[in-house]
This record gives structure tokens, C-alpha cells and sequence, in this order.
């Protein structure tokens, strides 16, 4: 692979993980509106499905996102191993600390799985207030 194709790699999944993870603040959003707007008003069956399908997608989005950012750190030390070799001259890649690569997947991590338990203690407190509909 050529130095072009591995720094195009390397922002196509810089870009997917990007897109992932406001797909999933668009998701944690409108999910954060529904239940302020009608949690206390669905019944018990309706709540089930609704955290059911809100925890499946945003399983799916979170392991998505640690799946690219795993293959990101991955093309991170293949482009630093190359360089180091020789093998390729990319002068201003590799500048960042390699902990800041770490530790953006840990604070991705942290970011989206605190979003999912704050929605559904949002959901589960919104179930039970009671609101005045005046």
C-alpha cells in the first residue's frame, strides 16, 4: 500500500468514526426528546421496547465506533512502523503522542456509554414524574 492510500485509509476511517459518533448523538437526542415528551405517558410494554430498541442501536453504534477506532490505531502504528523503516516520508505524520491516539478511544468510549446510561435514567425518571399537561 502506498503512502497516498494509507493516508486516505487512514482519513476515511478518521471520517466514518466522526459520522458514527454524531449518528449517535442524533440517536441519544431524539431518544432524550421522546422521553421527555411522552415516557410517562407509554405503557409498561411500549417502555420495554422502546429501551430495547434505543439499547440495540446504540450497542451497535458503540461497537462500531471501538471497531474503527481499533482499526485507526492499527493504521496509526503500521504508518509509524513504515516511517520508522524508512519505507515511507511523511515528515508531519506522527507528530501527536501516541497516548493521545489511546486515550480518544477511551474518551469515545467513555463518551457514548455515558450517554446511554444517562438516556435511560432520563427515560426511567421521566417515567416517573408526573407532569402537568396544562
Amino acid at each position: 500500500m502506498s503512502e497516498a492510500e494509507l493516508i486516505a485509509t487512514f482519513q476515511g476511517y478518521l471520517s466514518e468514526t466522526t459520522q458514527l459518533v454524531f449518528g449517535y448523538i442524533s440517536v441519544m437526542s431524539g431518544f432524550l426528546i421522546m422521553s421527555y415528551l411522552v415516557a410517562h405517558k407509554i405503557s409498561r410494554s411500549l417502555a420495554a421496547i422502546v429501551l430495547g430498541l434505543f439499547s440495540a442501536v446504540s450497542a451497535v453504534l458503540m461497537f462500531r465506533i471501538f471497531l474503527n477506532r481499533t482499526d485507526t490505531r492499527s493504521i496509526v502504528a503500521y504508518i509509524l512502523e513504515q516511517k520508522e523503516l524508512g519505507n515511507f516520508d511523511l515528515p508531519w505524520f506522527g507528530s501527536n503522542p501516541w497516548w493521545a491516539v489511546e486515550m480518544l478511544t477511551y474518551f469515545e468510549i467513555a463518551a457514548t456509554l455515558g450517554g446511554f446510561f444517562g438516556c435511560v435514567a432520563f427515560f426511567l425518571y421521566q417515567r416517573r414524574s408526573i407532569h402537568d399537561d396544562a
